[in-house]
């Protein structure tokens, strides 16, 4: 009982034991089977969820529905003391497998076999389906209740699942947990094993359990690979712009990115992520999780590069490592934030511990400014804006063709002696979310990629707008790298080398392998899938009639033998038996 289900038919646990068995790092297995399901059950990417989370160290943690071991390992880092619950044997061999320090036990989820109270309970794609195994007229309030009695006085449960009314549902995607489109948004018709809720009907489940305390968080795109976690106070001010990654055909009904900003300007955006995380709380008390307002995790990362950022309700802003083999990145961090690039400032930052902080700016970033001015159709607006930013890049720079050095190479791979435009030291990140306009300067607030030798800035200029053009469809309907690199002069044959070099670029930071897409089908296809459900529900009909006809006539057939059988076994058929063997033989 597990919303894995729809993936365990793509993946077997016999190849999935194997890998775990002779594996330690399982990107390799990705990279040999790249389709979601290996995705969803190996990536470490699926750490995201509760990588950031502030858990206590000497706290212990009850995993419920543990899957296979996808997020245990992560926890038992993370706790001294973590208990993984699944109900199957041999799900329980590989979390055992993945996750060593953990206790396994093989249980059903309302009977657990548990004599401990714990600092966190935790629920990831679980608790949807307790309607399929507590009997009761309100499941889900009453297994929260359960549950409230494995938890200790100042404990916390923590609940991720899909919301019914998620965007992407809308939007043409299926709904994960019975492989069919609309049916949560259709409240689940004819299905009695599962149900996901609205943000309105889960905060009443928890309400009529007794929890007065609790607060949600909102993974984007959604709570299993999540690249961001939003909350309450900043999801309508910072809304999602990255890629929607999906698995499986979807068909497209509309473009979530432009909705999704929509909804935004009318602060709806909570009501239709597509993920809850909720955080349940036993007492009233404050906890450590009511100071965070934001979450930017950072995906596909080399382990020594890996870090997420958090946005405080202090008005502070902190970058942490994910791991410690990433603390030398975030010194080096430190040390670049004191470099400004031409006319863009980097701003002021502290070191604390492990951790990089700096003011967060309450203001539209330069990607929201280009996006509103794109909403007005104005496209002088837009070239005097983009001008503005590059004049601060290129400010008081020079020219060079020998930028390819051998430090240039282990980066970029690619050489070239094309003279281009550098700095001594070169700002890689100037990306439109990453810029602000803070007393008339342009500023960045991320300086993870200041490198110490020059790059050619057209390259990063082309960046300024690569990854936009990427993440975001509005840009790209708007304007083009043909259209950009004539206004400004630059020939469109260096497109070509740029994007060669991009590629070395993240292949120098990434280790990950890439992520699966969905396949989009046309809108027209929902008319071909209707058409197609309507002719399958006519064909069963005409079955279902056909069967009735063929039941009746065997119920007339056996009327009409036990008829000839009542006669054959009458004496008048045995008393005109030698009548009928002399007439047989008059005729002859």
């Amino acid at each position: 009982m597990s919303f894995q289900r729809l993936y365990e038919d793509k993946v077997s646990e016999d190849k999935l034991y194997d890998i775990v068995s002779e594996m330690q790092d399982y990107n390799e297995a990705i990279r040999e089977n790249n389709t979601y399901p290996y995705h969803y059950f190996l990536s470490p990417l699926r750490h995201n969820l509760f990588n950031w989370y502030p858990f206590k160290k000497d706290g212990n943690l009850l995993e419920i529905g543990a899957g296979y071991g996808q997020l245990t390992s992560l926890f038992t880092r993370k706790l001294d003391h973590v208990v993984a619950v699944e109900d199957s044997q041999s799900k329980c061999e590989i979390i055992s497998k993945r996750a060593e320090e953990a206790t396994v036990l093989v249980s059903d989820f309302n009977d657990l076999k548990v004599d401990e109270k714990f600092d966190y309970i935790v629920l990831c794609n679980a608790f949807e389906y307790a309607k399929s195994f507590v009997d009761s007229e309100n499941p889900y309030v009453d297994y929260l209740n359960y549950l409230k009695g494995f938890l200790k006085d100042d404990g916390v449960i923590l609940i991720a699942l899909s919301n019914r009314l998620g965007l992407k549902y809308f939007a043409g995607f299926k709904e994960e947990h019975t492989d069919q489109l609309f049916s949560g948004i259709n409240e689940y018709s004819n299905v009695d094993y599962v149900q996901t809720f609205t943000k309105t009907e889960l905060s009443n489940i928890i309400n009529d359990a007794g929890f007065s305390n609790y607060k949600f968080f909102y993974p984007y795109p959604n709570h299993e690979i999540p690249e961001t976690v939003n909350t309450d106070k900043l999801i309508n001010e910072i809304p999602f712009t990255g890629v929607w990654r999906y698995f499986d055909d979807r068909i497209s009904t509309f473009d979530e990115v432009k909705l999704n900003l929509t909804l935004s300007k009318d602060n709806l955006l909570q009501y239709f992520a597509n993920s809850f995380l909720v955080e349940i709380r036993a007492s009233d008390r404050d906890y450590p999780s009511d100071n965070i307002d934001f979450v930017k995790i950072g995906a596909d990362r080399e382990e020594k590069h890996n870090v997420y950022t958090i946005i405080w309700s202090d008005g502070k802003v902190s970058k942490t490592p994910v791991t410690e083999k990433a603390n030398e990145h975030i010194k080096r961090m430190y040390e670049r934030s004191k470099y400004d690039i031409g006319k863009i400032k980097c701003l002021d930052a502290e070191l604390r511990g492990n951790s990089l902080y700096y003011d967060f700016l309450n203001q539209k970033s330069c990607e929201y400014i280009l996006l509103d001015i794109i909403a007005e159709n104005d496209k002088d607006k837009f070239f005097e804006f983009i001008e503005d930013i590059h004049d601060a890049l290129f400010y008081n720079s020079f020219e060079s063709d020998e930028y390819a050095t051998e430090e240039f190479l282990k980066v970029f791979s690619v050489k070239s002696d094309i003279k281009f435009h550098c700095h001594e030291k070169s700002y890689i990140d100037t990306i439109l979310g990453n810029m602000f306009i803070v007393d008339g300067e342009f500023t960045v607030i991320d300086y993870e990629w200041i490198l110490d030798f020059p790059v050619p800035l057209e390259y990063l200029f082309f960046r300024v707008f690569n990854y936009h053009f990427f993440s975001n469809e509005l840009i790209r309907e708007f304007t083009n790298f043909e259209e950009i690199f004539d206004h400004f002069n630059m020939d469109i044959e260096y497109l070509s080398l740029f994007k060669e070099w991009e590629c070395s670029f993240l292949r120098h930071i990434i280790s990950r392998p890439i992520r699966t897409f969905s396949q989009i089908l046309p809108f027209e296809d929902i008319y071909k899938t209707k058409q197609l459900q309507k002719d399958n529900n006519l064909m069963r009909k005409e079955l279902k009639n056909k069967n009735k006809l063929i039941e009746k006539k065997n119920k007339e057939l056996k009327k009409k033998d036990n008829e000839i059988k009542s006669l054959l076994n009458s004496k008048s058929w045995k008393i005109t038996k030698p009548m009928r063997k002399l007439k047989s033989v008059l005729k002859k």
